[in-house]
């Protein structure tokens, strides 16, 4: 049975039933669904390696049929500052306790990846984002943080055996990086709750959603500028994010607007549910997760050609895709979608159950655990 090691941000508050979507406290809220999923392949022998700050003693919890191993960390720019070798040194000593057949890390926006260099198996890293590409558009702060990582990524990128993405345009920064990386396609699936909810838009209160961070890279500017084109709109622009999210509706002096701020997991859930439709004119993304849950909803989605969701938004048929990308027609994308009720339920229904079954987390687990055995004992 080959054992695998997967190193990984995993939110554990997801096995005693906590939040795990966004505004639940937590990031990578694609992993709870990749572990539930994992559960059908019993074939393998899964442990989670997990840093955790509040530790003094590794823990290890059984859950689902795997192992969920909690080591002690420091502060994560304590580990920045040292290269990343308290996190090289914990981990390491836990995999070669373990000793797996594989090493899975994630996100090179993290810690994880840095031990992979150290392993003697086959190794895999799955991007979350391509911060290279990321920097290229500004969608990163500019501060010694984010500059580490950002240097960090391509040695992270050359010590894996294979680099998976969710997306071909994360793929292809990725070979922009490192040519020769062996990059397979994984897509990150969407939570099961997500596939019990229904669609409900009413037609006497349309309003439009958006998802994401006040950064460049999500373009809140470029659509806070595409709803100054549309003065005469009678439908609501709604905006679920954190304090400089706020602060940019607040700027805008729009009617029709409003913050939600950060969501709980459900909540965020019923604004999706009555949406007409979902906003993301992003610069950058490799597969972004408020488009996906959106489409398993039922949402149509109003995106741009530059990220993965452009693998399964088509143009007119379950949304708009706005290219070029500019504040002209981003607003004519949005004044198509809210035109009428008729509309949005028209490019809502569009390819809804291949989006569905594309999108689930069934998925993801079958990709990852084909890869395991292919690779496992290889070297």
């Amino acid at each position: 049975m080959p054992r695998i090691v997967i190193l990984a941000e995993f939110p554990l508050s997801a096995l005693t039933g906590g939040a795990v979507g966004r505004g639940g406290g937590q990031g990578c809220t694609w992993l709870p669904q990749l572990a539930l999923a994992f559960q059908d392949h019993k074939d393998l022998e899964i442990h989670w390696v997990i840093l955790d700050r509040t530790i003094r003693r590794t823990v290890v919890i059984e859950a689902l049929g795997q192992h969920f191993h909690r080591v002690p960390a420091v502060k994560f720019s304590v580990d920045l500052a040292l290269n990343y070798l308290p996190a090289r040194f914990v981990l390491g000593r836990e995999i070669r306790r373990i000793q797996p057949d594989v090493v899975h890390a994630w996100g090179t926006e993290l810690i994880y990846p840095a031990a992979l260099r150290d392993c003697a198996c086959p190794t895999i890293l799955s991007m979350q984002g391509v911060l290279a590409a990321y920097q290229q558009i500004g969608g990163l702060p500019d501060d010694w943080r984010w500059r580490k990582m950002i240097s960090s990524e391509p040695d992270f990128i050359r010590s894996a055996t294979i680099v998976t993405s969710e997306s071909q345009w994360g793929i292809d920064k990725v070979k922009a990086i490192h040519p020769q990386a062996d990059c397979r396609m994984v897509e990150y699936g969407v939570h099961p709750s997500f596939y019990d909810l229904p669609w409900q838009p009413d037609p006497q209160k349309p309003y439009a959603l958006f998802v994401g961070g006040a950064d460049k890279r999500k373009g809140v500017d470029l659509l806070i500028a595409a709803l100054k084109l549309l003065p005469d709109r009678r439908w609501e622009m709604r905006f679920a994010g954190d304090a400089a999210i706020q602060q940019a509706c607040d700027a805008a002096g729009l009617q029709n607007i409003r913050s939600l701020g950060l969501l709980p997991w459900p909540e965020m859930q019923r604004q999706l549910q009555g949406a007409w439709c979902s906003v993301l004119p992003t610069r950058g993304d490799t597969s972004p997760n408020s488009v996906k849950e959106a489409r398993v909803i039922g949402v149509p989605v109003v995106t741009t050609q530059h990220g993965g969701q452009a693998g399964y938004i088509m143009d007119g048929i379950n949304g708009r895709i706005v290219d070029p990308l500019d504040a002209t027609t981003l607003a004519a994308a949005l004044k198509d979608v809210m035109s009428s009720y008729e509309r949005t339920l028209t490019l809502g229904r569009g390819r809804h159950q291949e989006d569905r079954e594309y999108l689930h987390p069934r998925r993801t687990a079958e990709g990852f655990a084909e890869i395991y055995r292919q690779i496992a004992g290889s070297i």
